[in-house]
């Protein structure tokens, strides 16, 4: 009972694994971009523009971080403000 029961968990772990690897990749910056322009006051062309540079300004004060750490990084800033 025992053998069958992991081997039954055992099949699907390994089903997930693969069904995650032929999986697409989430798109998480376009994600985190629109969440972005959601939350942002104004037209999208001010937004876009307001995320660029407030990108930028990131990027110079945290130069080892990715884009979508500082994407994050906006999103959560602009849900604190809404507060």
């Amino acid at each position: 009972m025992t053998t069958l029961l992991l081997t039954v968990l055992a099949a699907a772990f390994g089903g997930l694994f693969v069904l995650g690897l032929l999986l697409p990749p989430k798109d998480v910056e376009g994600a985190l971009l629109a969440e972005y322009l959601a939350l942002s006051r104004g037209s999208r062309a001010q937004a876009l523009a307001e995320v660029e540079e407030r990108l930028a300004s990131l990027a110079q004060r945290y130069p080892g971080k990715s884009r979508v750490w500082r994407l994050r990084w906006l999103v959560r800033d602009l849900e604190r403000a809404k507060r």
